[in-house]
């Protein structure tokens, strides 16, 4: 029962299963032995054959981070030194509001289609200030969600379609890093619209509405506002240039 039938290499039972090891170059140069695991000889066979055509096409990153980890260091190394800093901006809030909270804490390597897919259908439903918690920085005289008076501000489609490039843009990069073989995000499409979009005939904002979020974002402290500013200004000129 225990002996290897014949082409199963390295695959061997293990304490209730069964266990197999590769040897792998990582993505570093280091050769290392990746294991694979299952509950019988041919899962962890399968396993084992998929991990050999992965090592014998390239390297084989043998850990893998968070999507909140690699986020975070996608946009120091990638980002932050290559964008102009309101890009960056942009780009840090949507991570750290929006994909960080919905999947941060799924392992890169294990994100799927249906995972991405689930999360992008969802947001058009979440009024941000509750699934944020704007109220817990506002005045008490100011709080809406928090007191069960949703203010039902829900993310608008252009904000959810960015949400989408700039995660398809991060996980394309984890792929030409070689530590995912696909980007699933670009696999996924996109809600049809959100409940604000009913509500909003355009997507560009009135001077009145830009300083309204202003000072929102001062009123909670928020670090980017300057960031924000500088945005909105820009903004602000190219739509008044382009109308005259």
């Amino acid at each position: 029962m225990g002996k290897r039938a014949n082409g199963e290499g390295s695959v061997f039972p293990y304490k209730e299963g069964w266990a197999g090891y590769v040897w792998v170059t990582t993505p570093e140069g280091k050769r290392t032995r990746k294991w694979a695991y299952g509950k019988t000889r041919e899962e962890t066979h399968a396993k084992w054959l998929k991990l050999h055509e992965l090592a014998n096409k390239g390297p084989v990153p043998t850990k893998h981070p968070t999507v909140a980890a690699y986020l975070t260091r996608w946009l120091d190394e990638v980002i932050k030194p290559n964008r102009e800093p309101t890009t960056y901006a942009g780009y840090e809030a949507l991570v750290r509001l929006y994909m960080i909270p919905g999947l941060g804490k799924k392992r890169l390597d294990k994100l799927t289609v249906r995972d991405v897919q689930t999360w992008l259908n969802i947001l058009p439903t979440l009024c941000t200030c509750c699934d944020q918690q704007k109220d817990l920085k506002r005045p008490e005289a100011k709080r809406c969600c928090s007191k069960g008076k949703c203010c039902k501000s829900y993310p608008s489609r252009g904000t959810i379609a960015s949400i989408r490039r700039i995660l398809r843009s991060a996980i394309g990069q984890a792929v030409r890093e070689e530590l995912i073989s696909k980007n699933v995000v670009a696999l996924t499409t996109l809600p049809s619209g959100s409940k604000s979009s009913k509500k909003r005939k355009h997507d560009t904002w009135s001077v009145d509405e830009a300083r309204r979020f202003l000072e929102h974002l001062r009123a909670v402290e928020e670090p980017l506002y300057a960031a924000f500013v500088l945005t909105l200004v820009l903004g602000l000129r190219r739509g008044g240039r382009s109308s005259a």
